[in-house]
């Protein structure tokens, strides 16, 4: 296309439309998760000691460093790819229900009520930057995973209600691996329940934001005090113990407030394709008009 000015003519390129190196894909999206699951099953033996997950500064280094950052830049590499970087992070239509905001506020609240619990003199201050950095890994692997990648995966595919409903339940079957690692039937269970409880948390906090930034530091958050209390707190210090349990009780309420709010961000922004289906099967004007028996209107010129 040429554009004259004067004497002089420029041509300008016609617009083209960018698209992702690799389309979306509900397969894609599970790809990672089917992997890290397959990996996890086949590194987890019989004799491991779960409970012991995160007490020393080896345990951190060998449970949480090194396999949760090979796993991050594993699943970046997969990501780069891709192309996926802008659908996996970043939501362009965020949330606008602000009463939603309070359950992530919440539990960014039960997180901070938990640091004055920690015996900070229990531990080097080695194992609390290592701890940090390795609950920083699990943040961004287990968030990019579940409500980056497989979001878009599934919205290939599904509503948003039944993208949040999957990327939950999922999230949650995921911590039911620790079996494998040694924990408790009894105890995965109650894990397993939370952690798709807390899903919900954090798929509002990248709904709310627009970004994949605030659960990954939502969820760093809440592992480092949970751990961090439990590898400094003896069982019987109840003076640490008793208000932990408390907090955790109080944090089972704002998830379960989570649930709601996720549910009802979700539901609506499926309204737009709910009406437009209702909508389709109204007759138009002139139907009803010749079902009356009334004269056909003119239509317009």
């Amino acid at each position: 296309m040429r554009q004259w000015y004067g004497r002089r003519a420029t041509t300008t390129a016609p617009v083209r439309r960018r698209r992702w190196p690799v389309p979306p894909s509900i397969v894609l999206g599970l790809l990672p998760l089917v992997a890290f699951a397959a990996v996890s099953a086949w590194r987890s033996r019989p004799s491991d000691d779960y409970s012991t997950l995160g007490q020393t500064v080896e345990s951190v280094v060998g449970a949480l460093v090194l396999p949760e950052g090979i796993a991050v830049l594993v699943l970046c590499a997969y990501v780069t790819a891709l192309g996926w970087w802008p659908i996996a992070t970043v939501d362009r239509r965020r949330a606008t229900l602000r009463w939603t905001l309070t359950a992530p506020a919440l539990i960014a609240a039960v997180c901070l009520a938990r640091l004055p619990l920690v015996d900070w003199g229990a531990q080097p201050v080695q194992y609390f930057v290592l701890l940090a950095v390795g609950v920083l890994f699990v943040g961004v692997f287990e968030e990019l995973l579940t409500r980056g990648v497989l979001v878009v995966g599934l919205r290939r595919r599904l509503p948003e209600f039944g993208v949040w409903i999957a990327s939950c339940v999922l999230f949650g079957l995921l911590h039911f691996l620790n079996v494998l690692a040694g924990a408790g039937v009894g105890v995965t269970v109650v894990q397993v329940v939370f952690a798709a409880s807390f899903g919900s948390t954090l798929y509002l906090a990248r709904r709310l934001t627009g970004n994949l930034l605030a659960p990954v530091l939502l969820h760093a958050f809440w592992d480092f005090g949970s751990i961090a209390v439990t590898a400094t707190v003896g069982t019987g210090d109840l003076s640490r113990m008793v208000p932990a349990g408390l907090i955790g009780l109080f944090a089972f309420a704002v998830l379960a407030l989570g649930i709601v709010a996720g549910g009802v961000v979700a539901w609506r922004d499926d309204r737009a394709r709910r009406l437009g289906r209702r909508w389709r099967t109204v007759p138009s004007m002139e139907a009803l008009a010749v079902q009356a028996g009334e004269p056909r209107l003119p239509s317009a010129v």
